[in-house]
């Protein structure tokens, strides 16, 4: 591994030498803003007050629907800085409700979602690619896009997986 001193001098030059703290911070205030769009939209909807910005790594924020809250589960909408894309994830309040739920959920046909593996680090129980290559050009296409892919994430996994 390398020295921390030789991380922080390559990470010094970054930024005077690129656009990453504007690029940072520009994606900082867009999630912000979709926080805010999903608040207002869905009431009925329980949405995070905040924003986790991560470590370059993840950054997002929770939804939780009703059903979701009673089975101690929640939803996040996240970004993930390593491939560029937006993502929708059921996850749990610890990480004993997300193995039982993975356990529950394990051999069930997940259409086009990704049961993620059962480990001491899991972050998700099932995921979802929602935009594969955003266009940061076109925020109003981009939300729309977004929006989309998350509610029929959260209506799907609602009715098929989490209603009796």
């Amino acid at each position: 591994m390398e020295s921390l001193s030789k991380s922080l001098t390559e990470y010094r030059e970054l930024l005077k030498e690129t656009d990453l703290q504007k690029a940072y911070k520009s994606l900082m205030h867009y999630m912000k803003e979709l926080r805010r769009f999903f608040k207002e939209k869905y009431p009925e909807y329980e949405v995070s007050a905040n924003l986790y910005p991560g470590y370059l790594d993840l950054t997002f924020f929770t939804i939780t629907s009703k059903l979701a809250q009673q089975n101690q589960l929640k939803y996040a909408v996240v970004f993930r800085h390593d491939k560029m894309q937006f993502e929708v994830w059921l996850s749990g309040r610890n990480r004993a409700v997300m193995s039982e739920y993975h356990r529950k959920f394990s051999g069930q046909a997940m259409n086009n979602y990704s049961l993620t593996a059962d480990d001491k680090g899991m972050s998700s129980i099932i995921e979802s690619i929602v935009v594969g290559k955003p266009d940061f050009d076109d925020l109003t296409e981009l939300t729309n896009q977004i929006d989309l892919g998350v509610i029929n994430f959260i209506q799907e996994i609602d009715n098929t997986f989490l209603s009796d």
